[in-house]
């Protein structure tokens, strides 16, 4: 064996590049004349961990409350909920104000509450960092607390001149302002200096002052100013001259107002006047011959007829639909219903003049003088009625259609054809449980996202549905899906049915669209211990709710031999009259 032989057994070579490494392996055995080169190339593929990105308005205006002001935007990185935001609020000078350190939740959505409350401009330095350290680039923005709009005070106010023998009299009255607690208010005696000055006194947040002087030592004819403001100042002030017994020279209505100036000779007494003499119960800013003391809609436009309350039909709206009874062509739309530009909501309207509403006709393009069925549609238009069932959780379609309450009601409503849904969702529910369980209800509003989708699909290529009807978690859906579609249907059954507490999302969508107007029916067993008592409260989600309840059932649909059988029968039956 020569010299090569007698080195090491094998030699190992290893090239290191940044796509790769190659190793040379030379198996040197007891042929000398014999060489074998392996090469191998591994690939290694590296992870790329960019820095973070800030998304966040160029500015943020906030209108002063009183409250402090906030900033917010988005982090976007690969964890943004592992970020931190820095947030620095400089001056206009540019010094540091606050310094903020915020986390960042899953959606990558964070926001800042300042300690900045007054008016004036800021600068918001902010940039983020990632779990790695790595910095975003840092942007600047503009935080601006604007002023509230204030406008000029104005006061009215009465005269209680001395009583007999006595000397004292008292000024009283309102001072009109938004921001009442900062106003003060003083009467100057004519031809006297400040030490005569006299300061009202404000009581409660009204805005309501008293000042009382003596008589004998303060003239009794001076100016009434006021002066308010939260950030900007202002005045106004009135000449007056109080009337002192036993003759109140000039003020037959003894209002503090004379009455060669005064617009209102006969104010009723006790009642505040303006600098015209006049109180509200005799003044009608707006002219539309409803004194403002009764008027409650002050700014009547000229020339439009006003009911007793002073208001027009430009300033009402009655049905409280968004359109003034002026422009409302159908002045009582059901409350919560949506309305078109002259008022009119669907359950209103019927564009097809086939004798059935919009909101419940399922073929709005009957021709004219078609006989339709309870849904609007002609026998040529949709055949024989339909009704949309959906199972219950972990059921199958097939599972609901061989239930035997479900054969005798199918067999007992031969003139209507049953389309049994079935969940896209998998183990055959249509609400996914929660992320944690049960115990940790999910507030996400588009849960149940996928199975509402999917029956909006079945109505469109299968529809239109007089009926919809569901079992147990079945039942539960359709007050979810009726939440957050525009389908609509004649009536409504719900066997063993609960509403989907743990979802607290999907209560919100059902509590902001019920009571729902469509007519519903809910059924519940005596022997359903799991479900029978959540039935009032699904049946309370409907303003016309059949709350039906049998004394032999448990859970499941009633069998024709139930003595409930008939009273839904004939149920969903007289949708059709």
């Amino acid at each position: 064996m020569d010299s090569k032989t007698l080195g090491m057994s094998f030699l190992v070579v290893f090239l290191m590049a940044s796509s790769g490494a190659v190793v040379l392996v030379v198996d040197n055995r007891m042929n000398d004349d014999t060489e074998v080169v392996e090469e191998v190339k591994q690939e290694e593929i590296e992870a790329v961990d960019n820095p973070p990105k800030l998304l966040v308005d160029s500015e943020f205006t906030h209108r002063w409350d009183g409250n402090n002001a906030t900033a917010d935007g988005f982090v976007y990185d690969e964890t943004p909920q592992m970020s931190t935001v820095n947030v620095v609020v400089l001056n206009e000078n540019f010094e540091t104000v606050e310094t903020y350190d915020l986390s960042v939740n899953t959606d990558g959505y964070w926001l800042v509450q300042t300690q900045l409350s007054e008016p004036g401009d800021w600068i918001l330095d902010i940039s983020a960092t990632d779990r790695q350290g790595q910095n975003s680039e840092s942007k600047q923005v503009s935080l601006e607390i604007t002023k509230p709009l204030e406008s000029e005070p104005i006061f009215n106010f009465r005269w209680d001149a001395p009583t007999e023998n006595e000397t004292t009299g008292t000024i009283s009255g309102y001072v009109i302002h938004e921001f009442p607690e900062t106003c003060e208010i003083e009467y100057r005696p004519e031809d006297q200096s400040s030490a005569y000055h006299v300061d009202g006194v404000f009581t409660g947040d009204l805005g309501m002052y008293n000042m009382t002087f003596d008589t004998s030592i303060h003239n009794t004819e001076g100016i009434l100013i006021t002066e308010c403001g939260m950030f900007q100042s202002s005045q106004y002030a009135a000449y007056v001259i109080l009337p002192m017994p036993p003759e109140p020279v000039g003020d037959g209505d003894n209002d503090a107002v004379l009455d060669d100036v005064d617009e209102c000779p006969s104010t009723p007494e006790g009642e505040p006047v303006y600098s015209t003499g006049c109180s509200d119960s005799e003044t009608d800013d707006d002219g539309d011959n409803v004194m403002n003391d009764q008027d409650q809609c002050h700014s009547t436009p000229s020339g439009e007829s006003v009911d007793n309350y002073g208001c027009s039909d430009s300033q009402k709206d009655d049905d409280l639909d968004g359109l003034t009874n002026n422009l409302d062509d159908c002045p009582s739309t059901p409350a919560g219903e949506v309305v078109d530009s002259s008022g009119c909501s669907d359950s209103q309207k019927d564009d097809d003049e086939d004798g059935v509403t919009n909101d419940i006709d399922t073929c709005p393009n009957t021709p004219p003088n078609t006989e339709v069925n309870a849904v609007g549609c002609s026998q040529e238009q949709s055949g024989p009625l339909k009704i949309l069932a959906l199972h219950g959780g972990g059921q199958t379609a097939n599972g609901l259609r061989n239930m035997q309450g479900i054969q005798d009601l199918m067999n007992s409503l031969s003139e209507f054809e049953f389309v049994f849904a079935s969940t896209p969702e998998n183990n055959n529910v249509w609400i996914r449980d929660p992320p944690g369980g049960k115990g940790e209800p999910t507030t996400d509003r588009d849960w149940a996202d996928a199975s509402i989708d999917y029956l909006d699909r079945i109505v469109e290529e299968q529809g239109p549905f007089y009926a919809i009807l569901g079992y147990s978690q079945g039942a539960a859906m359709i007050p979810v899906y009726l939440a957050n579609t525009e389908n609509t249907f004649n009536r409504v059954m719900m066997y063993n049915g609960y509403l989907p507490t743990t979802h607290e999302g999907l209560i919100d969508t059902i509590d902001e669209s019920s009571p729902f107007a469509i007519p519903a029916m809910v059924f519940s067993g005596e022997n359903d211990n799991g479900f029978k008592d959540m039935a009032p409260a699904l049946a309370a989600k409907f303003s016309q709710c059949l709350e039906v309840h049998s004394q032999t059932a448990g859970h499941n649909p009633p069998y024709q031999s139930d003595s409930t059988y008939n009273q839904i029968l004939n149920f969903i039956r007289d949708g059709m009259a």
